[in-house]
């Protein structure tokens, strides 16, 4: 899993980009990443239809001075949730979309991009729900081109997910600690996990989120003041950058990363999710799935604070080519 190749790695990301300023936080990572030439980012969509999330994206892209980044939305039946920061960031920072009607279809936008790269060459990463996910997978074959599951098996190298709890040993997620990206569209979530024909990677949330006690984005508060993530820190917290778990950080790391000295893996067996959302983890498989495990220090301690300062420094990385 470490990751050692010249090239960037090409990345769709899917995220939700509403409920969570996190995934406000994973995109500037994502572009922190994209300017140091580990990232190339093809794309990113929102699975939701809260109608500031596409501008919210946007005006991230814009900032870091990717203005040209296609955004996709979900079109048609998909979650509306309520934001604290998306309308705020929509209003507040330059973009190029006009409203959310202008974003692309995402299921479309992703086939075309698909469609038009090397075999086995796009890491796709959710950071939310899975609705794209699924109608991807449903999408026909229509006017000469491949069907969505035939692309994703020809394309993508593998599909980074963060969601679920993987306690215990065998891993198990009785809910207990919550699941929102599983359990806000569990339908698109069963059908995704179940019928993905290649490799999965699970981000679950003890490595970034509850119960790992891992957090960063006060440091936001030194970045400029016209900073669209900083900017989604301040509203989500009622005016002031605080730290917040970074479960959607550490996906996005990992996904152009790799393993490297952040995490293990455990990487036998396979999710059996049940239509509630909890599962069990089997033995058996076909080694298409694993799933992330802390890292020990050499005194038996995890390497929390290491992951964090990661993440955070890139969150904080000051855009390419922008002036002070």
């Amino acid at each position: 899993m470490a990751t050692g190749q010249a090239q960037p790695v090409k990345v769709i990301l899917d995220t939700d980009m509403d409920g969570d300023c996190d995934d406000a936080g994973a995109l500037a990572v994502l572009h922190a990443l994209a300017d140091n030439g580990e990232a190339e980012i093809l794309a990113v969509g929102t699975c939701g239809r809260n109608p500031w999330s596409p501008l919210t994206i946007d005006a991230i892209n814009t900032y870091y001075g990717r203005a040209g980044i296609p955004v996709g939305a979900a079109k048609g039946d998909a979650p509306l949730r309520p934001s604290r920061y998306t309308q705020a960031v929509a209003e507040r920072c330059p973009h190029a979309l006009r409203s959310s009607e202008q974003a692309h279809d995402a299921v479309e936008l992703y086939r075309r991009l698909l469609n038009q790269a090397e075999d086995g060459s796009v890491t796709l990463v959710t950071i939310g729900y899975h609705t794209n996910v699924a109608n991807l997978l449903r999408s026909p074959a229509a006017g000469g081109e491949a069907s969505g599951l035939d692309l994703i098996v020809r394309k993508v190298r593998q599909w980074v997910c963060m969601g679920g709890n993987f306690i215990g040993n065998p891993a198990r997620d009785d809910l207990s600690l919550g699941n929102a990206n599983f359990l806000i569209d569990p339908a698109a979530t069963l059908y995704a996990i179940s019928r993905w024909p290649g490799r999965i990677l699970f981000a679950g949330r003890e490595v970034g989120s509850v119960p790992s006690g891992l957090q960063a984005g006060r440091r936001l508060a030194e970045t400029p003041p016209d900073n669209p993530v900083r900017i989604a820190y301040e509203c989500y917290f009622g005016g002031e950058a605080k730290d917040r778990h970074v479960a959607d950080p550490v996906t996005v790391l990992c996904a152009v990363r790799g393993l490297r000295d952040y995490w293990d893996l455990h990487d036998t067996g396979y999710m059996d999710l049940k239509p509630d959302m909890s599962f069990e983890w089997k033995a058996g498989g076909d080694g298409r799935q694993a799933y992330l495990l802390k890292k020990k220090l050499p005194d038996g301690r995890p390497n929390d604070r290491y992951v964090e300062s990661v993440c955070e420094a890139l969150m904080v990385q000051p855009p390419a080519g922008r002036k002070p």
